[in-house]
C-alpha cells in the first residue's frame, strides 16, 4: 500500500554518478572551477528532481485523477521554487563560479532521464 517505486530513484543515483563524471571529465580540460561550478549544477538538478521523485511516488492517498493531478502540481511548483533557492545560493554563496559549466551541466542532468531510462531498460 504504502511503499514507494524504486525506479525513479535509481534513475536519481544515475544522475548523481552522471553530474559526478562530467565534473571529473571537466577537471583536467577547464579546470577546478569549472569542475566545481558542473558539478554544484548537476547536483542542484538531482535534489530539485528527488524532492520532486518523492512528492510523486511517495503517494499515500488515493490514485485518482483529481488527487494525482494535485500531488503533481504541488511537486512541479515545489522544484521550481527549491530549484530557484538552490541557484540563487549557489550565485551569492560560490565565488569563484564559472557559470556556463554550472547552467550546462545543470541542463545535461535534467536531459539525462531519456538516456538514463533506455540504459535501465536494457538491463
Amino acid at each position: 500500500m504504502g511503499t514507494i517505486n524504486q525506479r525513479p530513484f535509481s534513475v536519481i543515483g544515475w544522475q548523481a554518478a552522471l553530474a559526478l563524471a562530467t565534473s571529473v571529465v571537466l577537471l583536467p580540460v577547464f579546470g577546478l572551477v569549472a569542475a566545481y561550478s558542473a558539478f554544484t549544477g548537476g547536483m542542484i538538478s538531482v535534489i530539485a528532481n528527488a524532492f520532486f521523485a518523492l512528492r510523486l511516488f511517495s503517494n499515500k492517498g488515493s490514485w485518482q485523477v483529481d488527487h494525482l493531478a494535485a500531488v503533481t502540481y504541488r511537486g512541479v511548483i515545489g522544484k521550481l521554487f527549491l530549484t530557484i533557492a538552490l541557484f540563487l545560493l549557489v550565485v551569492v554563496l560560490v565565488k569563484p563560479l564559472n557559470a556556463a559549466a554550472l547552467f550546462a551541466v545543470y541542463l545535461w542532468i535534467q536531459v539525462s532521464p531519456a538516456l538514463i531510462a533506455g540504459v535501465l531498460n536494457k538491463t
